[in-house]
């Protein structure tokens, strides 16, 4: 036998007998650098990653457009679709749910990678800078607080149930009056997760939604709004980077992570963003930022450039710098059906297989950088 297939024989074997390690106990959570990707990009506070075709979808100017790793391209023009505040993706129907737009609307879309669907109108009123997530295990969208046409601000929420195309609706709760926050959903704790947002000041409280009761669960976070903030499927934690206080606003560079109890600031600094949002490509193990505003010589501009947040490698289930033995351990246990965010089903198509020990393979030994 070759020697190399020895030694990885060797690697399973230790693997199965020694408990393999949790990717909650990854070592380096906080990425490895960030990286402008791409210069004159497009951008707004709306953007999810959609697995199924593998791209980063984003509104702007009334178009979507879609990240590939190397260059943007148009897939849809909507005008309608201009000033859009929210975009989640559905992991059960591998869609892009869409809301808002022009106007302060209530308008929900729905996104297939081909062509663009209005689902409902004067759905929950019109409303901007809302937060919202698709929480799968339960099948439903939800969406929270936001700003009105006339500035008022909501404290209400609503869920979207795509099996019947209907709304449920809920008035004043304890989050209270709240706008341009974000929202993701955390499949560990089976929880939407809300933080941040402005009202009267810049909050930095971080509340869980579980379908029944809102919960604050810490006040140890950054105090931001129109932040960046996703769900990090490999190391099953929440992303929080940049966003916006006020007044006489100013973008902050630091990176913060949860994992159910008190935020954790990295000493990992990027670029000082606000008034965007990011989304997590599983497919290539790292956050995209596309445009936002922050600081220049000429003072807080938007800046028309893609940034990229690379956590390290995809095969490295255990985040220890290596794809070893350990990492293989991890896959072997995992074999076979898995649900989304699995960490060793590393190309996201709902299976740990051939396909994914082939990645690992071709990944093994130290990580690069």
């Amino acid at each position: 036998m070759h020697p190399r297939l020895v030694s990885i024989a060797s690697c399973v074997v230790a693997a199965l007998v020694f408990p393999a390690s949790s990717p909650a106990d990854a070592q380096s959570t906080c990425g490895e650098s960030w990286q402008v990707a791409h210069v004159g990009s497009p951008g707004s506070v709306a953007i999810c990653y959609d697995e199924a075709r593998r791209e980063t979808v984003t509104q702007s100017g009334g178009k979507l457009w879609a990240w590939n790793g190397s260059a943007w391209s148009v897939r849809w023009e909507e005008p309608a679709l201009d000033g859009v505040d929210a975009i989640a993706y559905d992991q059960n129907r591998k869609v892009c749910w869409i809301f808002g737009g022009a106007g302060y609307d209530d308008r929900l879309w729905k996104w297939d990678g081909t062509s663009l669907t209005l689902m409902a109108n004067d759905t929950i009123g019109g409303r901007a800078y809302v937060a919202m997530a698709f929480d799968w295990k339960r099948d439903r969208l939800v969406v929270h607080g936001g700003q009105s046409a006339g500035q008022w601000l909501y404290s209400s929420w609503g869920e979207y149930d795509p099996a019947t195309n209907t709304w449920q609706t809920w008035g004043n709760g304890p989050v209270g009056n709240l706008y341009a926050h974000k929202m993701v959903y955390d499949p560990v704790r089976e929880r939407c997760v809300m933080h941040g947002g402005y009202y009267f000041g810049n909050r930095n409280e971080t509340w869980t939604w579980d379908g029944a009761s809102w919960a604050l669960v810490t006040t140890s976070g950054p105090g931001r709004y129109v932040a960046n903030m996703a769900w990090d499927s490999i190391r099953q934690q929440v992303v929080l980077h940049g966003g916006t206080t006020c007044c006489g606003e100013t973008e902050y560079s630091s990176t913060w992570t949860w994992r159910g109890g008190a935020w954790t600031q990295c000493s990992l600094q990027g670029p000082p963003r606000g008034y965007t949002n990011m989304a997590f490509d599983v497919h290539r193990d790292r956050f995209v930022m596309p445009g936002g505003i922050g600081p220049t010589p000429s003072g807080r501009q938007w800046i028309p450039e893609t940034n990229e947040l690379v956590m390290g490698c995809t095969a490295d289930i255990n985040g220890d710098g290596r794809v070893d033995g350990t990492d293989l351990g991890n896959m072997m246990v995992t074999w076979g059906p898995a649900a989304p965010g699995t960490p060793a089903d590393l190309n996201a198509d709902g299976v740990v297989n051939s396909a994914d020990l082939g990645a690992l393979l071709g990944a093994w030994g130290a990580c690069p950088g």
